[in-house]
């Protein structure tokens, strides 16, 4: 990517030198002029496969919208918060904002990784993540994004594949490549399973917010 960037660069400094002879059209200019318009085209080119490349590797993400029947944003919140506190083992660690009267709820969890076979020893560690709920009267959205995978203290940290994007491979060269690419996908899987997992468990929490009266009769 940096190398296409450099290259562009380079392009459009070059053709500066071109821009005058627009303006100054004469028979030996000619040759300097379709050159000048080849340059273009490469730029047009470049730009092109820069912007694919850009859009191939967007940040890996997972959401969903919950519906609830007739609940205001007020109650949605109070369970949603409840949640967390009852899904994560310290709350107030995983919440890192929680703002009632905008109906944001936004926190940082983290799940264990491992893949079988001993090739893949070093690739144990952890799929980091940042859960966002967004919440309005009837419904929410949640958002499951910024997986992160880090490796165990003592791994090697070239097994450590870091922020998961929609890319189809991780890498396509490389000793290690058919390693990396095989942890990729499983990695791509598992955020995926767990995020289902977490959309299922929200939408069974607040399914049935008007009947919860916080115990029973009391």
């Amino acid at each position: 990517m940096q190398v296409r960037l450099q290259v562009l660069i380079t392009e459009i400094r070059k053709i500066y030198g071109y821009i005058q002879l627009i303006f100054d059209i004469k028979e030996e200019n000619i040759k300097q002029i379709f050159k000048f318009m080849n340059r273009v085209r490469k730029i047009l080119v470049l730009l092109i496969f820069t912007s694919i490349s850009l859009t191939a590797q967007e940040t890996l993400k997972f959401e969903r919208v919950i519906e609830t029947d007739s609940v205001g944003k007020e109650l949605i919140f109070v369970s949603v918060n409840d949640w967390f506190a009852t899904t994560y083992n310290s709350a107030n660690d995983v919440i890192q904002m929680a703002d009632k009267d905008a109906g944001v709820i936004v926190g940082n969890g983290s799940m264990s990784f491992n893949y079988k076979g001993m090739s893949y020893v070093c690739y144990e560690g952890y799929l980091k993540y940042t859960i966002k709920v967004y919440i309005k009267d009837n419904r929410f959205k949640v958002v499951l994004t910024n997986f992160n995978h880090t490796v165990k203290p003592g791994n090697a940290a070239s097994c450590a594949l870091g922020v998961l994007t929609t890319a189809e491979v991780y890498a396509t060269k490389g000793m290690s490549k058919k390693y990396h690419n095989k942890v990729w996908d499983g990695l791509k899987l598992k955020a995926e399973t767990y995020s289902e997992g977490i959309f299922n468990s929200l939408a069974e929490k607040t399914k049935d917010i008007k009947n919860d009266n916080g115990g029973g009769d009391w």
